[in-house]
């Protein structure tokens, strides 16, 4: 397995607060220093989050006796094992190495949300084999206080404990207002004569992008396709939509896929990009909130030979490969 990286959608269920505020947003991102690292998070089980903070090269050291844990709820986190802190620690001697140790406490992120959790298990999985691939070493955090995971969708943004614990009094924030514009997932399903406008300008522009012999192959054919709905930080609505043209045709079966990011105003119209003849595109996992008018985004993807999650900084204009990446845990062959 070949493990690549780089360097360095949770709507938070909390049962007192949401009781008593309805649809209240607990976490208040906008604090968020330029220079704080964020991670990619994944549900573990039932109050717990799998983080991985560093990449590095274990070279065939880990300890023979380091027991496999059960696999994470969620994919994208490989074959975790638990390791002592002595040999986890012989990892903070690089010199851009991320230190962390149990009982630190960190924030995951989704939409505007924040909740609390505290690292509890340091944990590793295994993926570098001597041709310079990765393996990674994290931890995994369960839940502070009385928030809950219940609800959640499994991918969360990660950063540095800024934020009081879920449950904090209104008092706590600034004035006693709460932010109304962030980052976040949409839930509501997008209406239908938006969903065909969107159809219509992704079957323009394939036809527009795709050679003689792709518009050939999948001529006549409908999309298979898919539409989110996300506001970036400023409150904005934005689009992330999918479409996939399959021919079975012989004696080759073929294909196209494009994938783009919308705005609606003034008018529905695209902002980026994606296409890949092989049918391979990015799929949005969550959206967050982090901070400083930034939209943080999760995405998959996946191929016949590699995967990766990967945590990027949204803008528009730009697709997915040249959006700032903040992290990512990938492997191929």
């Amino acid at each position: 397995m070949k493990v690549r990286s780089s360097s360095k959608f949770l709507l938070a269920s909390c049962a007192g607060l949401l009781a008593a505020f309805g649809a209240l947003h607990v976490g208040f991102v906008f604090a968020q220093t330029p220079h704080d690292p964020f991670w990619i998070g994944g549900r573990y089980d039932g109050n717990r989050v799998i983080i991985y903070f560093d990449a590095v090269r274990f070279n065939n050291t880990v300890p023979a006796n380091a027991p496999r844990i059960v696999d994470p709820v969620v994919s994208g986190f490989f074959l975790p094992v638990e390791l002592p802190t002595d040999y986890i620690a012989t990892f903070f001697r690089e010199p851009n190495a991320y230190r962390f140790a149990l009982g630190e406490e960190y924030d995951v992120l989704s939409g505007g949300d924040a909740i609390s959790v505290k690292l509890t298990t340091l944990v590793g999985t295994e993926g570098d084999e001597g041709v310079g691939n990765d393996s990674y070493i994290g931890a995994l955090a369960t839940v502070v206080g009385e928030c809950s995971l219940f609800s959640t969708n499994g991918y969360y943004v990660v950063r540095p404990h800024r934020d009081p614990v879920c449950g904090s009094p209104r008092q706590a924030w600034p004035g006693g207002v709460f932010p109304t514009r962030f980052a976040e997932p949409m839930h509501d399903p997008v209406r239908f004569d938006v969903q065909t406008q969107i159809v219509a300008l992704l079957t323009q522009r394939m036809i527009s992008i795709a050679s003689e012999q792709q518009r050939h192959a999948v001529e006549g054919l409908s999309p298979v396709f898919s539409v989110q709905a996300f506001r970036v930080a400023d409150g904005s609505l934005r689009y992330y939509a999918t479409a996939k043209w399959k021919s079975g045709a012989k004696p080759e079966p073929s294909g196209f896929s494009l994938g783009a990011w919308l705005t609606p105003t003034p008018a529905l119209r695209i902002l980026a990009v994606e296409a890949n003849q092989n049918l391979d595109l990015p799929y949005l996992l969550n959206v967050a909130d982090l901070g400083g008018g930034k939209t943080g985004m999760i995405l998959g993807n996946g191929g016949e030979d590699s995967t990766s999650t990967d945590l990027v900084e949204y803008q528009d204009g730009v697709d997915a490969a040249h959006m700032r990446r903040l992290q990512s845990i990938a492997a191929g062959e």
